[in-house]
């Protein structure tokens, strides 16, 4: 059995504390631009999608989706000012690290958002790749984005784990032919659970366990 030696982390409900203010952002833009009503389903689901496809069953036209997103956009930028990472992420990467562990992180995050989070968070000089969402053509379930840090990091998949907390994390890491960890605080913890990650996480100190 190949070690592992390279783990890529989700950022959005994996690393740090947002999903609340995605689906606020979320909800906000919807009532905003359009009479719709979004079913609880909906409301989670936007949690591992990028901004354009989370909103384009919504949109009537692409004038219509762009105003949507620069809606959710305004909303978090006012409210986003009390991000904070999940309990135990501190002490985790530390340890990661200390271990000699290479870590990346790959999100579908504009980069200019992910960065400032990064930044604002002091997680920047813990990873040593990012990949965003202006990385790569093709984007979450699909493979390319894991496949593009891997590539940076010069790691191969044998050796590599991406974890995350949306069903379309643990699709693509499989996509990748990667080891796939999802996170217990999931909201979207029945669905991702559907796909039999290999390891399921209580807390983030919890991924000292298997490492």
């Amino acid at each position: 059995m190949t070690k592992i030696t390279t783990i890529l982390f989700d950022l959005d409900g994996t690393i740090i504390n947002t999903p609340k203010l995605i689906m606020e952002s979320f909800k906000f833009a919807i009532k905003e631009n359009s009479d719709y009503n979004l079913n609880d389903d909906e409301i989670t689901n936007v949690l591992g999608q990028t901004l354009d496809k989370a909103f384009k069953p919504f949109a009537n036209d692409l004038n219509h989706l762009n105003k949507m997103i620069q809606s959710f956009r305004d909303y978090s930028n006012i409210h986003g000012d009390d991000i904070k990472v999940f309990d135990g992420v501190y002490e985790t990467l530390n340890y990661l690290k200390d271990k000699k562990y290479t870590l990346g992180i790959v999100t579908s995050k504009s980069k200019k958002i992910a960065l400032k989070n990064l930044k604002d968070l002091n997680l920047v000089n813990y990873f040593n790749c990012v990949v965003t969402y202006e990385d790569t053509k093709l984007h979450k379930p699909n493979k390319e984005p894991l496949l593009k840090g891997l590539d940076l990091l010069g790691k191969a998949v044998e050796e590599s784990i991406y974890i995350g907390d949306h069903e379309n994390d643990i699709k693509a890491g499989k996509n990748a032919l990667m080891k796939t960890g999802l996170m217990n605080y999931s909201h979207r913890l029945k669905e991702a659970k559907a796909l039999n990650p290999n390891y399921i996480f209580d807390s983030f100190n919890s991924i000292k366990q298997l490492f």
